[in-house]
């Protein structure tokens, strides 16, 4: 099969599954999308940049909950959303305009608040761009570099700026490669867009947990949409007590 009829048939699997997405994921509310952020202040705590799945109404999404968990276990921490149109439609455009939106967050911050530490979080495609099923792409292709077919390729993110960044947390990553030292979860298969460089990674493996769970529809090519949005419950508090524990050690480094 031809990587342009995947990527159809993929984001075909998407489409199918939106009347669920919308009417399953917890959409947030105002106070969620820039919960805590000064657009000034520099963050004492630890600074959280997060990327919403798709589908999401505009703001940090489902996975903000566990950002808001880190913003109370940790004193004089903030977080603010990536914008960016995370939809279903015009997939592989929204995800890298969540790339390059992300990486300006990122790039601001540092030159505002260069001693700073900052965290990113993707549910899906944001954990796709840092997704329902585009977050956390969206933060994996910020941090790896874009190799996925059929995407526009980008480079990593510079050492200079990522310097800083001491946690990342992706969950149904549709980038997802099994048996990554960072891999949390039981699942065995790819995703849906498999990233087939991972060299870049590794220099973010002791920074990172990526929640995958076996029939994940995305994350692990499988048929459940249930599985895929259960992460904030089965797998909130581990991620949150991760992001708090590289926040209070204050240190880049494993």
């Amino acid at each position: 099969m031809k990587p342009s009829i995947l990527l159809t048939l993929s984001i075909g699997s998407l489409a199918s599954a939106f009347p669920a997405l919308q009417l399953q994921i917890r959409q947030t509310n105002g106070t969620n999308g820039t919960n805590g952020t000064n657009t000034t202040a520099c963050a004492t705590g630890v600074h959280i940049i997060v990327a919403r799945a798709s589908t999401e109404k505009p703001g940090e999404g489902i996975i903000g909950a566990v950002a808001t968990q880190v913003q109370q276990a940790v004193p004089g921490s903030d977080s603010e959303a990536v914008d960016y149109p995370a939809t279903l439609a015009n997939y592989t455009t929204s995800e890298g305009l969540g790339v390059s939106g992300m990486t300006k967050l990122i790039e601001s911050y540092a030159a505002r608040c260069p001693s700073s530490k900052v965290a990113l979080m993707g549910y899906s495609q944001k954990g796709f761009i840092a997704n329902d099923e585009k977050g956390a792409q969206v933060i994996g292709d910020v941090m790896c570099g874009t190799s996925e077919a059929n995407f526009n390729s980008t480079p990593p993110l510079s050492a200079a700026l990522s310097k800083n960044i001491i946690a990342i947390i992706q969950m149904g990553d549709p980038t997802h490669i099994p048996n990554l030292p960072q891999d949390v979860g039981n699942s065995t298969r790819a995703g849906i867009f498999p990233r087939p460089n991972t060299t870049a990674c590794a220099a973010i493996e002791p920074i990172t947990k990526s929640f995958c769970t076996a029939d994940d529809r995305f994350c692990d090519s499988g048929n459940s949409i249930p599985v895929h949005l259960s992460y904030v419950r089965e797998f909130g508090t581990q991620a949150k007590d991760f992001v708090v524990q590289r926040a209070m050690n204050g240190t880049r480094k494993a």
